[in-house]
């Protein structure tokens, strides 16, 4: 699993799991693009910009999982879809 250069998404990349993995992907030399709910939030964001290789390949996008044109600019140009994100409602 590398291939240089490649561009691959990763939703949900700010949880635990997605987190590891773009990790993982920027150690492989793979370009990410993780998505976040909020790119404002630095609690979603500060620890995947702080990855090695996150300054030159990972781009992230605040995605709404409901929202098909928000998702379709986020997996826009990429390989691969790593689907690990959620929408989660609450009906009041």
């Amino acid at each position: 699993m590398s291939k240089k250069g490649e561009v691959v998404c990763v939703t949900g990349g700010s949880g635990c799991i997605g987190s590891w993995l773009v990790r993982l992907l920027l150690d492989r030399g793979y370009t990410v693009h993780a998505t976040v709910k909020n790119l404002k939030d630095e609690k979603e964001t500060k620890h995947l910009e702080s990855l090695e290789g996150a300054n030159t390949r990972l781009r992230l996008y605040q995605i709404d999982l409901l929202d098909y044109d928000s998702i379709v600019t986020a997996i826009n140009g990429c390989a691969g879809v790593f689907h690990l994100a959620s929408p989660c409602t609450v009906d009041q």
